[in-house]
């Protein structure tokens, strides 16, 4: 499966979730092999979590079969590689809903397996700025009152002369 034609749930947002599921597809890899050295004759997979269910519903392999869990983990291995990350700071931590509305508005319009990593930073009050590979993009209010400063120093000067 190529990751130009593969898709991403909108749960994984950034490069930690796929780390995260490579981390939960290695686990599982390594109980189902112990349990078929062990000879069990019914293997059932453990709970995985809701992103790797999503992930597994999306891409539509079995992984029971051990082929599929190889082939799961070098595509994610590639799509850490290769998507586009996109870095986003906002002055407070996003909901969860919001950063999900944000992934999927990305994925439609940018690329489909773009990851957004997300960052803190307060000094910027309000709005976010957005960083991509080669551009930054201030469309926060700290840049909008910084381009604002000649306008009101004007304006606080005309108040005070009578």
């Amino acid at each position: 499966m190529e990751p130009k034609h593969a898709t991403l749930p909108e749960l994984v947002v950034g490069p930690t979730d796929i780390a995260r599921l490579r981390r939960e597809l290695e686990a599982l890899d390594n109980y189902l092999r112990q349990a078929a050295l062990q000879k069990q004759t019914e293997i059932k997979l453990p709970k995985t979590s809701r992103m790797m269910d999503e992930f597994v519903a999306l891409t539509k392999l079995d992984l029971l079969q051990a082929g599929d869990r190889e082939q799961a983990v070098e595509l994610l291995q590639r799509i850490l590689k290769e998507a586009p990350v996109v870095h986003i700071s906002f002055a407070t931590d996003p909901s969860s809903a919001f950063v999900t509305k944000i992934v999927s508005w990305f994925r439609q319009n940018i690329h489909p397996l773009v990851l957004v990593q997300v960052g803190l930073q307060p000094s910027i009050a309000a709005g976010c700025v957005v960083r991509t590979a080669n551009h930054q993009y201030d469309l926060s209010l700290r840049k909008h009152f910084a381009a604002q400063r000649p306008l009101l120093i004007t304006k606080l000067q005309s108040m005070q002369t009578p």
